[in-house]
């Protein structure tokens, strides 16, 4: 029993310690500095969802706009990032819905914290109607997040000044 409580006591260091080497992780170069106008224009991005992913897909996908947000607001800039959601990239919303109460879902939880901290996420309604989606089988979704167009709306956003990316 004793040998037992020791391997996993030492198993549970070896974690702790991995955890704690990948926060210290040095990659041999220092982080870069930029000036406070670095990101100037780059403010206001749009973010395109249009295809399906598995969890981690989607995960991958809002590490991209947090590290957006974030670079963003170590210059001191207030972002203004909005995700497009039409076609398959609905099923971002349909997933985190559907995994919402398992223990170990990371994209709930994720989602609602891009939007605390400002992001905004649009569903396209052509997708609603032509795939027979039901407003709640989204996840955290309201009625003001429904746009006419998912593809029409990015080209408004980018008319507006808005950059695109396609993570």
């Amino acid at each position: 029993m004793l040998k037992i409580t020791l391997m996993a006591a030492g198993l549970m260091l070896t974690m702790i310690g991995s955890v704690q080497a990948q926060e210290a992780f040095d990659p041999g170069v220092p982080a870069p500095k930029v000036a406070g106008d670095y990101y100037d224009g780059a403010e206001k991005t749009v973010f395109h969802v249009s295809e399906t992913r598995d969890e981690k897909g989607y995960l991958g996908i809002l590490g991209n706009v947090n590290n957006y947000v974030k670079a963003l607001q170590a210059t001191g800039k207030k972002t203004d990032a909005v995700i497009v959601m039409n076609g398959d990239g609905l099923g971002m919303l349909q997933m985190a819905k559907e995994i919402e109460l398992e223990a170990e879902a990371k994209l709930p939880g994720r989602i609602t914290a891009m939007k605390e901290s400002g992001v905004k996420f649009l569903v396209c309604y052509n997708t609603l109607v032509g795939r027979k989606i039901a407003f709640e089988d989204l996840y955290d979704a309201h009625e003001g997040d429904i746009i006419p167009s998912g593809v029409a709306e990015v080209g408004r956003l980018q008319a507006m000044g808005y950059r695109l990316l396609k993570p």
